[in-house]
C-alpha cells in the first residue's frame, strides 16, 4: 500500500469536516492502513485535547444547530466505525467479501452491469450527488483513456490495476481531476475490485469510446 488520502483530507475526516460518502472513503481506507490510522488518533486526540483549553470557544457561543446538522450529515462516517458483520458481492463468478465499513450498506448495492462483460459496475445508493459504485475489472483489460469532469476517487479492495503514474494494490487510495488522463489495465493474472466515487461523469479522449461523450457529455459508469 503507497497510496493514501492527504493530510488535508485525514484531517478534514478526524474534525468531522468531510462528506458521508468521503468520509465513507476514508474509513473503509483507514480499516487496512495504519499508518493513516494513527495519524488520524493523533489528530483527533489533538482536537479533543483543545476543547479542553483555557481559549477555546465558551460553552454559550458553540452553535449546537450547526453542530447536530453536521452529526445528521455525517452519519455515514459514524456508522462505518461500528462493527457489522461481514458481507460479499459476487460478480462473474467471484465472490468477495467487503470491508467491515461497506458491509454496513451491503443491501444498497444495486445490480451488477456489464461492459463487454470485461468491466461490472453495482451502483451504491446513498442518496447523495456523488455516484458511488462497486467496479470490477476482470484480468487482462484495459479501459480506454479517460479524463474526468470532476473529481474520481478509488479505493482498491481487491487485487491491483495499473495506468499511466504507477501500480495500485488493495488500500490504495487515488484521488484524479480534470487534470489527469488515464487508461486504468488489469495484468493478465490479476483482476481488480475498487470503490469508486465520481462527482461529474467521466470525458473518454481516444478511440471510438470517445462516442460515448454525445450522450450528456460524458458517462457514468
Amino acid at each position: 500500500m503507497s497510496f493514501h488520502p492527504d493530510i488535508t483530507m485525514l484531517q478534514a475526516y478526524a474534525c468531522g469536516e468531510v462528506d458521508a460518502v468521503t468520509g465513507l472513503m476514508v474509513a473503509t481506507h483507514l480499516e487496512t492502513c495504519p499508518e493513516c490510522q494513527n495519524a488520524v488518533a493523533h489528530m483527533e486526540g489533538a482536537q479533543a485535547q483543545t476543547m479542553f483549553e483555557p481559549n477555546s470557544e465558551p460553552l454559550a457561543e458553540i452553535d449546537f444547530s450547526h453542530m447536530l446538522a453536521q452529526v445528521m450529515d455525517s452519519q455515514i462516517r459514524s456508522d462505518a466505525r461500528e462493527v457489522y458483520d461481514r458481507r460479499f458481492v459476487t460478480v462473474k463468478n467471484r465472490r468477495f467479501m467487503l470491508p467491515q465499513t461497506l458491509s454496513r450498506y451491503a443491501d444498497l448495492v444495486a445490480e451488477w452491469r456489464s461492459y463487454g462483460g470485461k468491466v461490472y459496475s453495482a451502483p451504491i445508493d446513498f442518496g447523495e450527488e456523488a455516484r458511488v459504485n462497486l467496479m470490477y475489472i476482470s484480468e487482462g483489460v484495459q479501459i480506454p483513456q479517460h479524463t474526468h469532469k470532476g473529481l474520481e476517487a478509488t479505493l482498491v479492495l481487491h487485487g491491483s490495476f495499473g495506468d499511466e503514474d504507477g501500480e495500485y494494490q488493495a488500500g490504495d487510495f487515488l484521488l484524479r481531476d480534470a487534470s489527469v488522463k488515464h487508461s486504468p489495465r488489469t495484468k493478465a493474472d490479476t483482476d481488480c475490485l475498487c470503490l469508486t466515487v465520481l462527482t461529474e461523469p467521466m470525458v473518454f479522449t481516444q478511440g471510438v469510446a470517445r462516442i460515448f461523450n454525445m450522450f450528456g457529455r460524458g458517462m457514468y459508469p
